[in-house]
């Protein structure tokens, strides 16, 4: 504050004030005004000549006592007479009509006193002693927002409280407005805090219906501010009495409802890894508090019409579960999708990340429901017919293409000439084999252009062909090479059609270095691909196609600084030619160029950039990569599938605290496009009960000799604890480490998983068929009990085998089923294994 009165002191207006205050002994209340706020000189606009000649006679009273003119505005801040009053008579004495004359909202923010006395309504003492009681003063909506926020400034809930008590208790007859700013501002404070005083929001919810049903009219984002609210506080219970009351009331319509789903959406969200995933968990998933609670909202709302907004809002905002579960809720209310385009984002959501049974059913309700198919699956209708050289004129006569190449290629025949007969046969259009040798007669791109011109004033049009787009394009550009190229090609224009076709011969011309053939293919792509010019994704599948992986990657980079990502097409040829074939149960083959390992590490190095722009995966590819890092046999190897799950993880899962900051980011929208956070279908998906207990298989599949035992140990998950542990647990390490980061795991299969291992080691029935563990167990270099402890240990929790860790001979011999028996027959333990 110093600073700014230093500054405020140095102006020259506060020189002149001080000057004047020096010069005028008798106090600022005696500072003559000649200046009145403008209501007050509307009000004597009747009389300017009584007001010139006040004027005028002060002045000379002025000049008579000596003082000076002043050189600076003195506002009226209130008169001698009301001054002397204000301190020397009783409030209770006062009269209000000698205030009111005045400019009541301007005088009162220039006296915080009298702001404290005129804001004092909140009981029937001193009736008639406040502005307010005036009835000239009493709908001045001006003047009790000054008081409300007077009120709110100084005393906070108790002085809106007390507002309100002197808007409905302390005057009569008035009524809040319901339209404009001002209205905001109030019922917004009164809904504020009734949201924190239960019993205060149920009067002022009376009031709101009372006024509708008295006068009809009614502020229109009550509902939303209330119902919402309550929802975003996750006080579901008073919401649905909320919405119950004002729906007798009649204050709440379908549009009011589906203007609270934002608020029941961010509270959905609940701290991941609380809870156990089992596979029916996937099909039918609870819905959290704050959309069941919608679905009672939406349960008591007549004429509704709910289906599409709400279910595109859940695919957009990423919450692919809670659709599913609204579409059979909706289903069941017989609010159902009016046009098959509501119900064609679940459709995508669920045959991208649902399980086919869950597919199936959808597509069959569709059908059901339309009668006809789900569009998704379903190509477009194709067009068979082969185009024809032959065009229809206006009349109704044929009229062949090579007939107009013909009269172009004839030197007898000028332009007009020809343009001519051309109008005399009624030709609307020319072919390809026309337009060439009109571009090949041509004398330069201008000529061209001119002929072009005139065949497009003559009514005669060119198609809308690549070829004919091209043409132009080139022309316009000046890029004679390409036009000749183009021109002298023997392809034929429909072959430029075919998407598939021309990427394959850029490609070819790529890797032969043909450069000229390679600039005319990329120039008819670039047509064919109008809304990507740059055309990463082509460049991306030429360089995976000529096996110039770096190139690739430094586009893919490149596609990732600008905010894009690959498409679909562009990932599965990446894997299809990248990743080499491999027999089911069976290890991948290594590459021609890469091995096993490197080619999944490349593909997961390029997804890295993919997924998070919004690109999107399928959760059985994501299934493979893991499979063959899992079955690597190098030690290194498996912390590249340490690495690819914990990204995973991360990617697809929300942390708690990630959680909880998205109820203050919610208000931004989400990128339909992003990788969903909140839905965790797609980890669940990948991540299966029979993927969790692949992961501890793996990991007890690794030849550890009595020479390597120490090398290969492992730190303890614990870094306070200094033990090292045998490297067959490092699955159930790392199984608890993605559980830290989100994961759900399943107790159950993982205790199977871990006892199957052990009775592949340790037990007496017959040797497994697979060679691997036989090899294993031959070269066991551990006892039973400390394999046990070390899984305990990382583990984290003794009841992994729920007691069964009691008898440790039972439990490395579980009982054989017969398929087990069959699988592997006549296998024994020799007198050396024993």
């Amino acid at each position: 504050m110093r600073p700014a009165l230093l500054r405020l002191l140095k102006r020259p207006s506060a020189v002149s004030i001080l000057d004047t205050l020096t010069a005028v002994p008798a106090g600022i209340e005696q500072l003559e005004s000649r200046y009145r706020c403008l209501r007050c000189n509307s009000r004597s606009a009747n009389h300017p000549d009584e007001s010139d000649n006040g004027l005028a006679r002060q002045q000379l009273e002025d000049s008579r006592r000596g003082k000076r003119p002043f050189s600076f505005s003195i506002y009226d801040i209130e008169t001698s007479d009301e001054a002397s009053n204000s301190v020397a008579t009783p409030a209770t004495k006062r009269n209000p009509n000698t205030f009111s004359k005045q400019c009541p909202t301007k005088l009162l923010a220039l006296r915080p006193d009298r702001l404290e006395f005129e804001s004092d309504v909140g009981h029937l003492n001193d009736i008639g002693t406040r502005l307010v009681d005036n009835p000239d003063q009493r709908h001045n909506f001006d003047l009790w927002e000054e008081l409300l926020r007077y009120r709110q400034r100084h005393y906070g809930d108790h002085g809106t409280l007390e507002i309100w008590e002197g808007l409905m208790v302390r005057v009569d007859g008035v009524r809040l407005p319901v339209a404009g700013d001002q209205a905001d501002i109030f019922w917004q404070s009164f809904v504020d805090m009734g949201l924190r005083r239960e019993l205060f929001l149920k009067e002022v919810l009376d009031y709101a219906i009372d006024l509708w049903k008295q006068h009809g009219s009614r502020w229109p984002q009550l509902y939303e501010r209330v119902v919402g609210e309550l929802l975003d506080q996750s006080l579901t219970h008073r919401a649905i009495e909320s919405h119950k009351k004002l729906q007798r009331a009649g204050l709440a319509s379908a549009h009011d409802v589906l203007q609270v789903l934002p608020s029941a959406i961010r509270s959905t969200s609940h701290p991941a890894g609380t809870e156990i995933a089992t596979v029916a968990d996937l099909e039918w998933s609870s819905l959290p508090p704050g959309l069941k609670a919608f679905q009672t909202i939406c349960s008591t709302t007549p004429d509704r019409n709910f289906y599409g907004p709400v279910i595109s809002m859940l695919i957009q905002q990423g919450h692919g579960e809670a659709a599913i579960s609204m579409h059979h809720f909706f289903a069941h209310i017989q609010d159902h999708p009016q046009t098959p385009d509501e119900i064609q984002p679940l459709l995508e959501y669920v045959e991208k990340f649902g399980l086919r049974r869950e597919f199936n059913r959808l597509r069959g309700y569709v059908k059901k429901r339309f009668d006809t198919e789900a569009s998704i699956d379903q190509p477009g209708p194709i067009d068979t017919t082969p185009q024809s050289d032959a065009k229809e004129s206006q009349d109704g006569k044929p009229y062949k293409d090579d007939i107009g190449a013909k009269m172009f290629a004839t030197r007898a025949l000028n332009f007009d000439m020809i343009v001519g007969g051309l109008k005399m046969l009624g030709v609307t259009e020319i072919g390809h084999r026309t337009l060439r040798e009109l571009a090949t007669r041509a004398h330069g791109n201008q000529d061209l252009l001119e002929k072009l011109k005139v065949l497009k004033q003559s009514g005669i049009s060119v198609g809308s062909t690549v070829f004919s787009r091209l043409v132009q394009k080139l022309a316009t550009q000046n890029r004679d090479i390409l036009l000749s190229d183009l021109l002298r090609s023997d392809q034929h224009p429909d072959v430029l059609e075919d998407k598939r076709m021309q990427e394959s011969m850029l490609v070819s011309y790529y890797m032969a270095r043909d450069w000229r053939l390679y600039n005319m293919t990329l120039a008819v792509l670039a047509e064919l691909y109008p809304t990507s010019p740059d055309l990463h994704d082509i460049h991306f599948r030429k360089h995976i196609a000529a096996r110039e992986l770096s190139a690739a990657g430094k586009v893919t980079d490149e596609l990732a600084l600008r905010g894009r990502t690959l498409s679909e097409e562009s990932v599965d040829f990446m894997a299809e030619q990248i990743l080499t074939p491999r027999r089911m149960n069976h290890r991948p083959p290594p590459g021609q160029r890469l091995s096993a390992v490197e080619e999944v590490v490349f593909i997961f190095k390029i997804l890295k950039r993919v997924v998070p722009a919004g690109g999107y995966v399928s959760a059985a590819f994501w299934i493979e990569m893991l499979k063959r890092l899992g079955m690597a046999d190098a030690w290194a190897d498996w912390d590249k599938l340490r690495d690819c799950c914990t990204w995973l993880v991360r990617q697809y899962a929300e942390s708690p605290g990630q959680m909880a900051r998205s109820h203050v980011a919610f208000s931004k929208p989400l990128d339909p496009k992003q990788p969903n956070g909140r839905d965790r279908r797609m980890l669940d998906l990948i991540f299966t009960p029979q993927m969790q207990a692949a992961i501890v298989s793996w990991g007890f599949k690794f030849r550890v000799l009595d020479t390597t035992a120490s090398k290969f140990a492992i730190s303890h998950p614990n870094p306070q604890v200094h033990d090292k542990l045998v490297p067959w647990v490092r699955g159930l390490i790392l199984l608890r480490e993605l559980e830290r980061s989100g994961l759900r795991l399943d107790k159950r299969l993982i205790s199977q998983a871990v006892r199957h291992r052990l009775a592949m080691l340790y037990s007496h029935h017959v040797l497994s068929a697979r060679r691997m563990n036989r090899m294993l167990r031959r070269r066991n270099p551990y006892p039973l009990q400390q394999v046990l402890n070390d899984v305990f240990e990382a583990w984290g929790d003794q009841s992994l085998f729920d007691g069964m860790e009691q008898n440790p001979q039972e439990l490395v011999n579980p009982p054989r089923s017969a398929r087990t028996k069959r699988r592997a027959p006549g296998i024994r333990l020799s007198l050396k294994g024993l």
